[in-house]
This record gives structure tokens, C-alpha cells and sequence, in this order.
């Protein structure tokens, strides 16, 4: 959920196998990036014909703008205050940029200093990300089963 906005990669949530899936210019692919199987595939792009209907089980998971991108990134630097560098791990945080990912994937795991962070902000994002999607489909009335 953290392409560009400008991406042709998008997102979304199937309510019937209960699955995430994104769309690329080079095909349907699961969250851990691998291809969709052919047939499950067919499946999807049938049915994601009718995604604009109410009774469609496939829904757009919208992405994560470079504003969301920051407030996720300050929220987790808030609750290291005074962890070596921090003025510079916010710094480069609130210059978040619209491109894939979080800049403090790369920040983090530049330096040996801030590695132990790493496992933290793994977590975090995980954490966040499952709850922003439970939100989203809550809203819109669907159960979303992660774990």
C-alpha cells in the first residue's frame, strides 16, 4: 500500500477467499509479491469487472499518501525519544518523498548504530498497515482476517 500515487500498481482486498492482491502492468500478484496462479487469476479479473457494484466481494484498498507516509514514520520515532540520531531520523521522515515504500527502510538500515531499530519498525509497520486495513474495510462492512 505504500506505492507512488502516480503508480499503475493498485491494491486490493477480496472478501470471498479473503486475500490482498495487486494489480501491475505485468499482472496480479499476492502481498509477498509472488504471482497469482493463472486460474485464480481469470478469476479475479472476471470478477473485478463488477468491482464498482454493490454486491462486488473485491474491493480497491486505497494507498498510503506521502502525508499518511509521514504521520506513520513520526509515530513510530515518538516512541523512541532519544534514540541516537533522532532529530535526523524525523528530518528525514517529514522529507518523505511520494516514491515505494517508507523513507526510514532505508534510513534504518543504513547504519549499524540504528539496526537494533530495525526488528521494531518491521513490526510497527505490520501492525499499522493491519489496522489501517481493518479500518478501511470496516468501514465498507467487510471482516478482514490477517492472521
Amino acid at each position: 500500500m505504500t506505492a507512488p500515487v502516480k503508480s499503475e500498481e493498485l491494491y486490493y482486498y477480496d472478501a470471498r477467499t479473503k486475500k490482498s492482491f495487486t494489480t501491475k502492468p505485468s499482472g496480479l500478484f499476492d502481498m509477498v509479491d509472488l504471482p497469482v496462479m493463472p486460474t485464480i487469476a481469470t478469476d479475479l479479473l472476471e470478477r473485478m469487472a463488477d468491482i464498482d457494484s454493490e454486491a462486488s466481494e473485491i474491493v480497491e484498498i486505497p494507498r498510503l499518501n506521502v502525508q499518511d507516509k509521514v504521520a506513520v514514520q513520526l509515530l513510530f520515532l515518538s516512541k523512541f525519544q532519544g534514540v541516537i540520531h533522532e532529530e535526523a531520523l524525523k528530518l528525514a521522515a517529514k522529507k518523505q518523498q511520494d516514491a515505494y515504500g517508507f523513507v526510514l527502510d532505508v534510513v534504518l538500515g543504513k547504519g549499524n548504530a540504528l539496526a537494533p531499530m530495525v526488528p521494531y519498525w518491521d513490526d510497527f509497520k505490520l501492525k499499522t498497515i493491519q489496522f489501517y486495513l481493518e479500518k478501511f474495510t470496516g468501514l465498507i462492512g467487510i471482516t478482514l482476517r490477517l492472521l
